[in-house]
């Protein structure tokens, strides 16, 4: 059987882990034979899965924890809009800069059909993935700030029902790493890196 690269990074990377802390592997662990990593880019958890049964996702938000601060740390009295619109250029129809004015300073679903309305399919406009944004963003844990240190506005709190696409099913039958968090401050490329 051939196995990719990074799968046999990761495995001897957990099998060099185990060793190095003198603990015998678990039970079961020699009957791994393939890790297979999808890696969902330029997403946040909730993004797509916050909605997921039985993670740590948006359920367990409170109001106050998904409150966006500005730059000094005082509370936004809203968002402010997804500027340069929501959507990538060339979508139609569009979802502009406008319509995304006074949204409430929450999480929001983009998917809403109440609201905008987006299937998950949608292009929408890139969010910054910078080194000293995402710490300024995260804001030593508290992350409130990732509204205040970006280029896309609202853009950042909104999310998706997942459930509806084809990963969904993958996720409840293997495994969901709610609780993984990247392996650098950047971009994708060098959190690929990073991760194997």
């Amino acid at each position: 059987m051939i196995r990719s690269f990074l799968s046999l990074c990761l495995a001897s990377t957990a099998l060099a882990s185990f060793a190095s802390v003198a603990h015998a592997a678990p039970p079961g662990y020699d009957k791994i034979d393939t890790v297979v990593v999808i890696y969902a880019e330029n997403r946040s958890f909730d993004n797509l899965y916050g909605d997921f049964p039985g993670a740590n996702g948006l359920a367990n938000v409170s109001a106050e924890q998904a409150r966006q601060l500005d730059r000094d740390g005082k509370p936004l009295t809203e968002l402010p809009p997804a500027w340069g619109g929501l959507t990538g250029k060339g979508v139609t129809p569009a979802v502009t800069e406008a319509q995304t004015a006074h949204l409430a300073n929450a999480a929001f679903a983009i998917d809403d059909p109440k609201g905008f309305n987006e299937n998950a399919g949608v292009i929408t406009r890139d969010l910054w993935h910078r080194f000293y944004q995402e710490q300024m963003q995260i804001d030593e844990g508290r992350n409130d700030k990732f509204v205040a240190w970006a280029d896309s506005g609202a853009m950042v709190m909104g999310h998706y029902d997942g459930s509806v696409l084809p990963m969904w099913d993958i996720a409840k039958k293997y495994v969901l790493a709610d609780n993984f968090f990247q392996a650098a401050f950047g971009g994708s490329f060098l959190n690929h890196i990073m991760l194997a």
